[in-house]
C-alpha cells in the first residue's frame, strides 16, 4: 500500500471513525465505553504460563487459539483495545482485531508507554501494567485498571479500588469499558471484593 493511501485512511479513519471511540491528549478521553476494551497478560508464546496458572490449555496452541478467538469474537475492527502489558510473541499482533493501544509490561521487551490516564462519564482511571511497580500515589483519581497479578488478586478490589483485567479472571475475553463502568456502580453495593464476572 502506497503511502499516500495509507495516510488518505488514517485521515479518514480519525476523522469519522476513531475520533467518535477515543480522544487521544495528554489524557484520553473515551467517548463510546461500549467500544473501548481491556487485556492484560496474554503471554503469548510463553509456555511456562500454562503451568502456572492456566492449566486448562494443553499446549500453547490450544491457548493461543482460544485467546484470538475470544478476542476477535468481541472486538469490533475499529475498536480500541488497551492491552495492559505482558502481550507475549509480537507475530501474533496481526491476528488480533481493533486497533491496540499497549501498555509495557515487565515480559515485554518493546518501548511502549507504561501508563495512560483515561476519563469516562466523569471518573478518571489510571491504566498501567502492574498497579504496585510504580508510585501510584500520585494518582488523585477513582480507580486503577490493571494487570500483572494474574489469579493473585480479585476482579474487583473495592477497598484499593482496582479492577484487575488479566485474562485469567476475566474469561480470556476484552472486557468493555462500559461493563467495567457499570461493574464499579454495582460494587458500592458490596462490602468485600468482586470476583470473576
Amino acid at each position: 500500500m502506497s503511502h499516500f493511501i495509507r495516510k488518505v485512511k488514517n485521515f479518514f479513519y480519525r476523522t469519522f471513525i476513531g475520533n467518535r471511540i477515543v480522544r487521544f491528549g495528554d489524557t484520553i478521553d473515551v467517548i463510546d465505553g461500549n467500544r473501548v476494551w481491556f487485556i492484560s497478560d496474554m503471554h503469548f508464546g510463553h509456555r511456562n504460563i500454562i503451568q502456572w496458572c492456566r492449566p486448562e490449555f494443553r499446549n500453547l496452541k490450544d491457548m493461543h487459539r482460544r485467546l484470538i478467538s475470544n478476542w476477535n469474537n468481541v472486538v469490533g475492527r475499529y475498536d480500541r483495545v488497551f492491552c495492559l502489558g505482558d502481550f507475549g510473541d509480537f507475530r501474533l499482533f496481526r491476528k488480533l482485531k481493533g486497533k491496540i493501544t499497549l501498555a509495557k509490561g515487565n515480559h515485554d521487551n518493546k518501548q511502549w508507554n507504561k501508563q495512560y490516564v483515561l476519563h469516562y462519564r466523569g471518573m478518571k482511571f489510571l491504566v498501567l501494567h502492574d498497579p504496585d511497580s510504580l508510585a501510584t500515589n500520585w494518582f488523585d483519581g477513582d480507580w486503577i485498571i490493571h494487570g500483572h497479578t494474574h489469579i493473585n488478586t480479585p476482579f474487583i478490589d473495592i477497598r484499593r479500588k482496582r479492577v484487575n483485567v488479566s485474562v485469567e479472571v476475566i474469561n480470556y475475553t476484552p472486557i468493555t469499558m462500559e461493563e467495567i463502568y457499570n461493574i464499579i456502580q454495582e460494587s458500592k453495593n458490596y462490602r468485600d471484593n468482586r470476583p470473576v464476572r
